[in-house]
């Protein structure tokens, strides 16, 4: 993936309201967290960077700070002395609570609207989180069959798709408030996609839809409309392997179904799924099924020993400019492994189907 799970809820996000209010908080954190009265606690609400906009000291084992916001933005506190001790909190009116721990995740929020929301919010992921960095470390450190393989990715799938569910959830309960239009302006597709997004930009109050984020938002869901399922594809050219040119549009019209698949040597649950390609390839080919591989590298050595160790025996095709390929840049990729689905003409019948979804649908155009 592009983008982990950890990177997507402690992301920076500002979000404009319509006023100056006054905030203030107030906060904990246990003696026995290794932190005493005079130590420093920092605010940042600059979270690649963690540059510190304000500075509070523990006295009595709390900590409090208080203000006017014209603005709610998602902020991070942490400890000078131990960098572990931190929550991600929404800075905005009203009284604001924060109990900290060192425990991984376990640090709280609440007192207002976006921060109960925000913990109740991340309550549910940390535990989807931990289920799938179960599963994944069961995949990676032990020697699994093929088959036992795939049903781990299968589960990991699933639960990446309740992740998907709660956060839209989670923005329909919200969409009147700042932390539904966060949720919406922040996650990406692969959470919110385009047809769900449209409908809550609708949802929105009518203050919210005027705001720049939203505008350029709707500017993006109508050029992703270009590539969405019932658009036809545009042609591209690009190298094999061996240097020869490839059109895209020659390959997709020798089939009655092509699959599209975006990957790279580098990716790991790209890798995974070959074989699961593979055989869906061999049963499938017969009956009119193609695949063209459109790889995501940027180093051509690499590519070639990929594709050669995979023994792919469909297309391979790259332009070798990573995350700018010209073919993922026109069809918005932002994570791989990803699949486009088209049918003959270059109609998109279907995008993003991976294991037994994509197998059953291929088949099902097939019969």
């Amino acid at each position: 993936m592009k983008a982990s799970l950890a990177s997507i809820l402690f992301s920076v996000a500002l979000l404009t309201s319509c006023q100056s209010n006054s905030y203030k908080i107030s906060g904990s954190v246990s003696s026995s967290e290794g932190l005493a009265d005079g130590d420093t606690l920092f605010v940042t609400k600059d979270l690649q960077t963690g540059i510190p906009s304000d500075t509070l000291i523990i006295q009595d084992g709390k900590f409090k700070l208080s203000g006017e916001t014209d603005s709610t933005a998602l902020c991070m506190i942490y400890s000078a002395k131990r960098n572990e001790i931190n929550a991600a909190f929404f800075m905005e009116p009203g009284t604001i609570d924060i109990q900290l721990t060192d425990q991984p995740g376990a640090s709280r929020v609440g007192g207002t609207t976006c921060n109960k929301q925000w913990q109740t919010l991340n309550d549910s992921v940390m535990s989807i989180g931990k289920e799938i960095n179960r599963i994944a470390e069961h995949i990676y450190g032990n020697n699994l069959s093929q088959e036992e393989q795939q049903k781990g990715m299968e589960q990991i799938d699933k639960l990446n798709k309740r992740f998907a569910e709660l956060v839209v959830k989670t923005a329909e309960k919200n969409i009147d408030n700042e932390f539904g239009y966060f949720l919406l302006t922040y996650y990406p597709e692969e959470l919110i996609d385009n047809n769900t997004r449209a409908k809550l930009i609708k949802d929105l109050p009518a203050e919210m839809r005027q705001r720049t984020a939203i505008k350029q938002l709707e500017q993006t869901i109508n050029a992703a409309a270009k590539t969405a399922e019932g658009a036809t594809i545009k042609d591209f050219t690009q190298k094999a392997p061996d240097e020869t040119e490839i059109s895209l549009m020659d390959e997709v019209k020798k089939h009655k179904v092509t699959v599209i698949d975006f990957w790279a040597s580098w990716c790991g649950p790209c890798r995974q799924e070959m074989p699961f390609m593979m055989q869906m390839y061999d049963k499938l080919q017969s009956k009119g099924l193609g695949i063209i591989g459109i790889s995501l590298d940027n180093d051509k050595d690499a590519w070639v020993k990929g594709t050669e160790a995979l023994g792919f025996t469909w297309p391979q095709m790259s332009d070798l400019k990573g995350w700018d390929n010209e073919i993922a840049q026109h069809f918005q990729v932002t994570s791989i492994p990803h699949t486009i689905v088209v049918d003959q003409k270059g109609t998109i019948l279907r995008r993003g189907l991976r294991g037994e979804e994509l197998e059953a649908f291929v088949a099902e155009q097939l019969k």
